[in-house]
């Protein structure tokens, strides 16, 4: 079957709006485009550029792929953004009209020394350093979907650039318009001071973590209410994951303010109420009429940016693709996978008989499912044309 040469006609419908970002008619760059989201899609395997070859057709050399992605005539960022920005518009809103926008940064390992962005990091304090690179990943989640919406690599040279990528990406945002309010939730990693101004200048809510290092307005720092705060001041509220089970946590809450930012409440959580210093979360909103359960609710939802990153890294192979010498050509190899999700939603965001929050592998065999149904009719339809010329001949 997947010696066929025909693109499935609803990736190419779904795709045909980004061909203007493909700028090289001759290389046929959105026909190639159109077959490395069916392979990625398909492919089980690493899912390397010559893994690729046996979901391509026998026509397309592996090079014109390779040059593909290397070239530089096609806007990854651009093609990222629109079908994006026409996949939320295209899913049914929420009843509510929040959306969240989750962001984080994620480490990929890599082997070779001579990566373009490249950098030797840990993920903690006793893990061991490892060779990789960073991206930052920022979706949009809302009911059941989580849909990618915005992309970028950090340069390790570059202090702050994760921050910086941050705020770039939520200015470019267009809200579709059902969207009532913005809740943006994000790790201590993406808590800086330009990013929570620019969040209360647009109106956004926000519930960051943030790093115990950061200092208040009267000089205090904020580890003083990990290391120094007893147990008595601290008690048992509940509160809901996305999915409405509960999550009891020992919490403190105080109203402070923080420097250029003013009035924040600040959550102290921590699981059990015996827990040490080292698993103690602390978070900080501009809601500061809400309650901690509120807080730690709206906290919750980041998970779904974790789901989210596991789910192009084992089904679509994120950050597989061996690209080197130019960080262009990684920031374009690491936009095929999300674009591939981003596919997946577009085609089956409405279908309702798929689970809460419908995995990406069941995602992927209704794709192979559908692609190899209309493979078929196209060979039948074939094989009754050449049926029919064969009897007006006789």
């Amino acid at each position: 079957m997947w010696g066929r040469t025909c693109i499935p006609r609803t990736v190419y419908q779904v795709r045909y709006p980004c061909k203007k970002h493909c700028r090289c008619p001759q290389a046929q760059h959105f026909l190639v485009f159109c077959w490395l989201m069916v392979a990625l899609l398909r492919a089980p395997g690493k899912g390397t550029l010559k893994g690729l070859r046996p979901y391509l057709p026998p026509q397309l050399p592996y090079w014109t792929t390779v040059r593909m992605v290397r070239s530089g005539p096609w806007d990854a960022q651009a093609v990222l953004t629109d079908l994006a920005a026409t996949t939320l518009r295209s899913l049914p809103p929420p009843t509510d009209g929040v959306v969240y926008r989750i962001g984080d940064s994620t480490l990929k390992a890599k082997r070779g020394r001579k990566h373009p962005v490249g950098h030797c990091t840990r993920h903690g304090e006793h893990e061991p350093y490892m060779l990789g690179f960073a991206r930052v990943l920022l979706i949009a989640r809302w009911d059941r979907f989580r849909v990618p919406v915005a992309l970028g690599l950090i340069d390790p040279k570059r202090r702050g650039h994760q921050n910086i990528l941050l705020r770039q990406r939520l200015k470019d945002l267009v809200r579709p318009l059902w969207v009532r309010q913005v809740v943006v939730v994000a790790d201590a990693g993406l808590a800086a001071n330009e990013t929570l101004r620019l969040l209360t200048a647009h109106k956004s809510t926000s519930g960051c973590a943030m790093p115990r290092t950061r200092k208040l307005t009267n000089g205090t720092y904020l580890r003083a209410l990990v290391q120094h705060l007893p147990q008595s001041g601290s008690s048992r509220r509940a509160s809901h994951t996305p999915d409405g089970r509960r999550r009891d946590s020992w919490v403190f809450t105080r109203r402070a303010t923080l420097p250029k930012l003013g009035e924040v409440t600040i959550v102290r959580s921590k699981k059990r109420r015996n827990d040490g210093p080292q698993k103690v979360k602390i978070i900080v909103t501009n809601l500061t009429a809400a309650p901690a359960g509120t807080i730690l609710s709206i906290y919750a939802w980041r998970w779904g940016v974790e789901v989210t990153r596991k789910a192009l890294k084992s089904g679509l192979h994120w950050g597989q693709l061996q690209v080197t010498k130019e960080a262009e050509r990684v920031t374009r190899s690491v936009t095929l996978s999300v674009v591939a999700y981003l596919l997946l939603v577009r085609l089956y965001g409405h279908d309702k008989t798929l689970p809460q929050e419908g995995s990406l592998f069941k995602l992927k065999e209704r794709f192979t499912e559908d692609v190899a149904q209309e493979h078929m009719r196209r060979s039948e339809l074939r094989w009754q044309r050449k049926l029919k010329q064969l009897k007006a001949g006789a």
